[in-house]
Formats: structure tokens, sequence, C-alpha cells
């Protein structure tokens, strides 16, 4: 339990943390009135997707690590969205299929979480409830959704 509660803190902090610093460093901050045009076409652009999406696989992060804190059995598909996620957009990256615009101190970090968030998930090493085989093929989904639709958008 406490092992679990350690892990959890642990990605909310990374998921928080690493939020920030893509926040600050995305025109997200400097560009807000350009982002507070109502017109929804500017919200499905490829530039602003490839800026909000760092945010995105934070987010995931920090609430599945909430989740693991609170409710461990519910966490597993969130980790396995984060990890499918991460993973997709590093191998697709290495294969040049794509290009991330995460630095390299961000890539390390990200990848070790998503190998921790995949093996929590898929296995029952903190005593908590395994990822069903509906719920890991929908979490695979999920994050090549999540993944293709900031490239192919």
């Amino acid at each position: 339990m406490a092992t679990r509660k350690i892990i959890g803190i642990a990605f909310s902090f990374i998921g928080i943390l690493c939020s920030i610093i893509f926040l600050l460093q995305s025109d997200l901050n400097t560009n807000l009135k350009e982002y507070f045009d109502f017109s929804l076409k500017s919200y499905f652009s490829l530039s602003y997707f490839t800026q909000v999406l760092p945010l995105i696989i934070c987010l995931i992060l920090s609430y599945g690590g909430i989740l693991l804190i609170l409710k461990p059995t519910k966490s597993n598909p969130i980790l396995a969205t984060f990890g499918f996620a991460v993973l997709e957009e590093i191998v697709f990256s290495w294969f040049g299929i794509v290009t991330i615009y995460f630095p390299t101190y961000i890539v390390a970090i990200f990848f070790s979480c998503a190998l921790l968030a995949l093996w929590i998930a898929y296995s029952d090493t903190i005593n908590q409830k395994r990822l069903s085989l509906k719920e890991g093929i929908s979490s695979l989904i999920l994050g090549t959704t999540i993944t293709a639709f900031s490239y192919y958008l």
C-alpha cells in the first residue's frame, strides 16, 4: 500500500511539474488573445493541438497518479492510456514516422513512467486488480487516438 501511494504521488508530481514546464514553453501563454477567439476552427488546428498534446499527456499522468492513491482499481485504464500514448509517441519518433516536440529529458522521464504505468496496469504487483482485456484494448485505442489526432488532424 505504501508503494502504491509513493508511485501515485511521484506520478502526480511529475505530471504537474511537466505540465508547468510545457505551459511555460508553449505559445499558449503568450498568444492568449488568439486562443480566446471563439471560433472552433482555431481549436482544431494542428499547431494548437501539438502545443496542447503534452499538457493532455501530463494531465493523464497526474490523474492516474491521483487515482492510484485514492482508488487503485480505477487507475489501471488511465495508467494504460498514458503508457500507450507515450510509448507510441516515442517509438514512432524513433522510427521517424512523427516528430515529437518534447525535450530529451522529458522523453526519458515519460518513457520510464510509461513502462512503469503499463507494468502496474497489467500486473498484480501492488495488490490491485489487473487490467482486463476489454479495458486494455480500449486504453490502446484511446492512447492511439490521442497520439494520432495530433499528427493527422
